[in-house]
């Protein structure tokens, strides 16, 4: 039987969707359909890469033209909001890179406008299917990890503002590249109960927050994120330790490491292959598409479970639901100033 294909169309053709998103949906089996920018040339250009059939000016007269049973986002939260409700208008899911709004009310209209249309609203948190993510998850819901009591991370994302944002501020830092690390710390610790953040500042441009967090579920978080270091250095790190002696350790996405719970180091103590700690790394001297830095990213693995899960008729997550808990937790992280701020309603994880 001939597998069903997910037909989509790209929304935005700039070089972020032409360096992740078209190669991750052509690895991921979806059919690109047509592309979709203001910029002529840029649409142009990205139709040939993409092997799409067809390139518009404007979204709605290409899904009024075109048959796809979803589209794919990646033209900023100030545009989110009102491309989302015109896409649910055609009848077609929508995916949006993150953040998908600037505020939560947004993000919030957004979701009415998909339970209304029936259909779904998919948010780009790719981290969550990035391979050492993937494995540290499996990992903690082993039962020799115990529950989950400590998350802690750290990210600096070097200095540069947004693309949807004029300038950069504490805000469009916190909900940029640093809400995949909030969305991290809700999808290894689970719902968030309050949050305490202090901000530092070295000048308008640089500046970075120490955060504490107290999840639902009893862990508790610390999370670093800054711009002070450059993107030219290793830049990430996530630890989550167990109730019963064992912790997970992914750095950079591409190396994992699984302390078990040990006895010390003591004359005679022989090495206990069931005990001692393990390390994954990726093994690139095999020629293997799933090798290749897209998949080990996460950017491959979110279009699979995108194109699966509408095939079939099953809920996506991340849904629209994680992301208006990033984002209550971006505004609270920004807003804290050392005080503690309870989080309400928090959605899935």
């Amino acid at each position: 039987m001939q597998q069903v294909r997910l037909r989509a169309a790209l929304v935005g053709c700039g070089a972020f969707a032409n360096a992740a998103l078209v190669p991750a949906m052509r690895a991921a089996g979806i059919e690109i359909v047509a592309v979709c920018d203001p910029n002529a040339e840029r649409a142009q250009a990205t139709m040939k890469s993409a092997s799409a059939g067809a390139a518009y000016g404007d979204m709605s007269a290409m899904l009024a033209a075109e048959a796809v049973d979803a589209v794919v986002m990646a033209v900023g939260p100030t545009i989110y909001p009102k491309l989302a409700e015109l896409a649910f208008g055609h009848g077609v899911h929508v995916f949006v890179e993150k953040p998908p709004a600037i505020t939560v009310a947004e993000a919030e209209a957004m979701k009415r406008a998909a339970a209304r249309a029936g259909k779904q609203l998919v948010v780009g948190f790719m981290k969550r299917f990035a391979t050492g993510y993937r494995m540290a998850k499996e990992i903690t819901e082993a039962s020799d990890f115990g529950a989950v009591r400590m998350v802690s991370a750290r990210i600096t994302t070097g200095v540069w503002t947004p693309a949807w944002s004029k300038t950069l501020t504490p805000l469009s830092f916190v909900l940029d590249h640093s809400v995949h690390f909030l969305d991290l710390m809700r999808f290894f610790g689970g719902p968030v109960e309050w949050v305490s953040a202090v901000k530092t500042q070295a000048s308008s441009e640089r500046f970075g927050f120490a955060v504490l967090l107290a999840y639902q579920g009893g862990a508790a978080g610390l999370l670093e994120i800054s711009n002070y270091e450059s993107r030219g250095v290793p830049n990430e790190r996530v630890q989550i330790t167990g109730s019963d002696g064992a912790s997970v350790t992914v750095e950079n996405v591409s190396r994992v490491t699984y302390t078990r719970d040990a006895e010390p180091m003591v004359p005679g103590r022989a090495f206990s292959p069931q005990r001692e700690r393990l390390v994954w790394e990726p093994n690139m001297t095999n020629i293997s598409a799933e090798n290749a830095s897209l998949v080990h990213m996460g950017y491959v693995g979110e279009m699979r479970n995108l194109a699966g899960a509408i095939v079939s008729g099953l809920p996506v997550t991340p849904s629209i639901n994680d992301a208006i808990a990033a984002l209550a937790l971006a505004h609270a992280v920004v807003e804290s100033d050392g005080r503690q701020i309870n989080l309400q309603n928090e959605g899935e994880v």
